[in-house]
């Protein structure tokens, strides 16, 4: 139960403490018009780019898939009424193994994505980043306004 208990934190929880979360995440931005005019994106660069993008998501899906599997099956192992110890602890480490080859995935696609912008580009970025993060902060992740009711 307790191998069961720090898979399941670490699946939820370490993934966003420790992912390295690309430039701006949600999605193929280098496709969004403010994006592409804001960084100046020439059609080169977006092909490249997505390139890149489907090549590692590709390779995160089938980890994905993977780690899918193999909580199914630890699933499968803990609902016994007697867990075969080493067969759980073998099982736990391949999950481990797994999750940390989505994160290099991931990090990987981003440092081949940065390759392909300029310094300059690479800063926008970051600023539209820190704008897309500070709006969503203040007004969550629906648009609406945060924070108390004002009264007239």
């Amino acid at each position: 139960m307790i191998v069961l208990a720090i898979i399941g934190v670490s699946y939820f929880f370490l993934p966003n403490l420790l992912a390295f979360k690309g430039p701006m995440v949600g999605g193929k931005w280098w496709y969004r018009p403010a994006v592409k005019d804001k960084l100046q994106l020439i059609p080169d660069q977006i092909n490249k780019i997505n390139k890149i993008w489907m090549e590692h998501r590709k390779r995160i899906i089938d980890i994905k898939s993977d780690l899918e599997k193999g909580y199914l099956d630890l699933e499968n192992i803990m609902s016994q009424p007697v867990v075969e110890r080493e067969k759980a602890y073998k099982l736990a480490e391949r999950l481990g193994q797994l999750q940390a080859r989505q994160i290099e995935e991931r990090i990987r696609m981003s440092i081949d994505i940065r390759k392909e912008l300029s310094i300059e580009q690479f800063e926008k970025l970051k600023g539209l980043r820190r704008e897309l993060t500070e709006r969503l902060r203040e007004k969550g992740p629906r648009g609406e306004k945060r924070g108390r009711p004002e009264l007239h």
